[in-house]
């Protein structure tokens, strides 16, 4: 009873947190990533068994875990599957990916993980930090060590990023 009596608590915090916590004047109104991880933790530790918590902790792969920092005790647990790159703006970082239009714009993001969209005319692309892939939209891909940047002969359309 307790466990519940605290996830449920935990996840009021939270909730109250993203309605009450003022925002930057530049802040979208979204729940970020990293909130939407503590909700969902908070949620499972309501429903979730320590046991099937445990079984997902210890089973590989990439895991989000609640955990009790007094006990050690894994309280919920899930499988992220999917990383996520984060849109560096506006322009771009010398540890970013970052593609170039045609136009002079500049598109970069950080982190690792794919992600898909579609970036039309760019002519130049640079890994930054990390080996970085993009795909494009006649089926080319185009594989890009840390530190290498790229400048293509002829306008080129993006729809996928890897790093």
């Amino acid at each position: 009873m307790n466990k519940k009596l605290a996830a449920v608590t935990c996840a009021a915090i939270v909730a109250a947190g993203l309605v009450i916590a003022p925002q930057a004047a530049n802040a979208t109104a979204a729940t970020s990533p990293p909130q939407e991880v503590s909700i969902r933790l908070a949620v499972l530790a309501t429903t979730q068994s320590p046991a099937e918590a445990e079984r997902i902790l210890t089973g590989g792969g990439s895991v989000e875990a609640l955990v009790d920092p007094d006990t050690g005790r894994v309280l919920a647990a899930f499988r992220s599957t999917e990383r996520a790159l984060a849109s560096v703006g506006p322009g771009c970082t010398t540890a970013s990916a970052c593609m170039n239009s045609s136009t002079g714009t500049p598109y970069g993001y950080t982190g690792s993980g794919t992600k898909t969209g579609t970036w039309r005319n760019i002519v130049r692309v640079s890994a930054g930090d990390r080996r970085t892939s993009y795909s494009a939209s006649n089926g080319a891909g185009y594989n890009y060590n840390p530190g290498v940047s790229v400048s293509w002969s002829k306008p080129v359309t993006v729809v996928k990023i890897a790093r």
